[in-house]
């Protein structure tokens, strides 16, 4: 008898993985979702920054107004040195959202259009909480979808069969499945185990030892989350440069978050140290001076009215402090079996936002790709008489040569953002003297951002969208993307 397991198996739920829900949700093929915590959405990491590419990829799921009223629009940051003093502006999401702003809004039921140069309408970068995005992301799916996302499972193994592969968990429930998705984030358990899925070594070790980790780690990150003290307005955003460490700090209608990323003394490719309370006092007391925000309520030691991160800290609501890894894995896949998306796949430091964005890219162009299979192999087994939802329909090989062309298209891109990612960080931290004298005499030159602007603007005009999901594109401004959201069909 054929099997009517779930024919995917995700194992993640963060917002790259419940994309994969989402995704597999409107391609119409089964799956079932294994998230590790207790819970799918929980108060649980830092603040995401929603770029262009990811917003017009979710939007095709409808939930871009949702994400829009749980956000806030990024606009112009103020730059400090660690003494508090201005070294120049950055407008470089002002300018984003001027490239990528639409230009033209068609009227609904209507011939004519109407110029809009607003963020109402997604174009803006815009910073999150995790959760409230999690939140929009799990309300949206249909009940049936989010029957399907199950808490409280950490994978143990993945095991190949003649038709697929069975994913088992520590608490002795196991899931079947033509293959599984890894969205499991850096330390990926499918990453681990898909080595050794076919009961062999794979010949590099990849995954199989703990110690044969990828990623490096550079930095290290200490994110706190305080309310919106007086004197701070929604829609603040800053930095702080300076000597081995730097600040971003975003605030919104109701609360502020901070990130400190302070440079190791050398990079490591341990794994991560869990780090105490003790740890996160000694780091606060080391940098507690950093400024955070212009405010005259309170003055630093230089006489220069600034909030800085100790005293935020006095009114901290929740923090957290972890390694920052960076790099990109050399193999997504295993034969047809598994395959990886998101931070599983490739870790960006968080300077640059684009962690998150990448792996719903990511997303995007694996289903699209499933999608194709999945509908031909269905066509097939209909045609045959076999159970709509048996896995052995879907030829391994053919999952196979999908996941290279996956791989293929994404990887030079996601390589390249993660070294302009961490770049990014080690000018900010001012890593050289080089760096610093980037960072105060170079990058901060409006000529110089638009330059480096406009060479991104027409790689990014480039990113694909879900080509099985119709709708009416709302992220369209000055530079035209190249591939289309499909049109509803008359």
């Amino acid at each position: 008898m054929p099997t009517t397991a779930p024919k995917i198996v995700i194992v993640g739920g963060g917002p790259v993985g419940m994309t994969v829900a989402h995704a597999l949700t409107k391609a119409g093929i089964d799956f079932v979702l294994l998230e590790s915590r207790p819970s799918i959405v929980m108060a649980a990491g830092a603040s995401l920054v929603m770029s262009q590419i990811g917003l017009r990829a979710l939007s095709q799921f409808g939930v871009l107004p949702a994400i829009e009223k749980a956000s806030t629009p990024l606009s112009i940051c103020k730059r400090f040195d660690h003494l508090g003093r201005t070294i120049g502006d950055t407008k470089l999401f002002s300018y984003l959202h001027e490239k990528y702003t639409n230009s033209m809004i068609r009227v609904p039921s209507s011939n004519y259009c109407i110029a809009n140069t607003t963020h109402s309408h997604g174009c803006a970068s815009r910073v999150i909480t995790r959760r409230d995005l999690m939140q929009v992301l799990f309300d949206a799916l249909p009940v049936e979808a989010s029957s399907k996302l199950l808490p409280n499972k950490k994978v143990s193994s993945l095991h190949k069969t003649d038709d697929g592969v069975v994913v088992k968990c520590t608490d002795g429930t196991s899931y079947e499945g033509a293959l599984v998705i890894g969205a499991d984030g850096a330390y990926s358990a499918v990453r681990k185990h898909m080595a050794t899925m076919g009961g062999q070594q794979d010949a590099q070790g990849q995954g199989g030892n703990d110690e044969d980790l990828p990623y490096l780690t550079t930095y290290r990150c200490f994110w706190m989350r305080f309310p919106r003290l007086p004197g701070i307005a929604p829609g603040d955003m800053t930095e702080s440069h300076g000597p081995q460490a730097t600040t971003q700090y975003f605030a919104s209608e109701d609360s502020a978050v901070v990130a400190v990323y302070e440079r190791l003394p050398q990079p490591t490719r341990r794994p991560p140290r869990r780090y105490s309370d003790e740890d996160e006092a000694a780091f606060v007391a080391r940098w507690g001076h950093l400024p955070l925000a212009d405010n005259p309520s309170y003055r630093n030691a230089e006489g220069i009215r600034v909030l800085t991160l100790g005293e935020a800290y006095a009114h901290r609501i929740q923090t957290g402090f972890i390694n920052l890894e960076e790099g990109v894995v050399a193999d997504w896949s295993r034969g047809g079996r598994a395959v990886l998306v998101g931070d599983a796949a490739h870790k960006f430091t968080p300077s640059t936002g684009a962690g998150c964005n990448n792996g719903i890219v990511d997303v995007v162009v694996l289903v699209n790709k499933l999608h194709k299979i999945f509908a031909t192999a269905a066509a097939v087994g209909n045609s045959s008489g076999s159970v709509k939802n048996n896995a052995s329909v879907v030829p391994e090989e053919e999952l196979a040569a999908a996941f290279r062309e996956y791989q293929e298209v994404r990887f030079d891109t996601v390589t390249l953002g993660c070294g302009l990612s961490g770049r990014a960080t080690g000018t900010a931290s001012w890593a050289t003297p080089w760096a610093k004298f980037m960072d105060l005499y170079v990058l901060s030159v409006d000529l110089v951002l638009r330059y480096f602007l406009r060479w991104a603007a027409a790689k990014t005009a480039l990113t694909p969208v879900f080509d099985f999901i119709e709708g009416e594109d709302t992220v369209v401004g000055k530079y035209p993307w190249v591939h289309k959201i499909p049109m509803p069909q008359a």
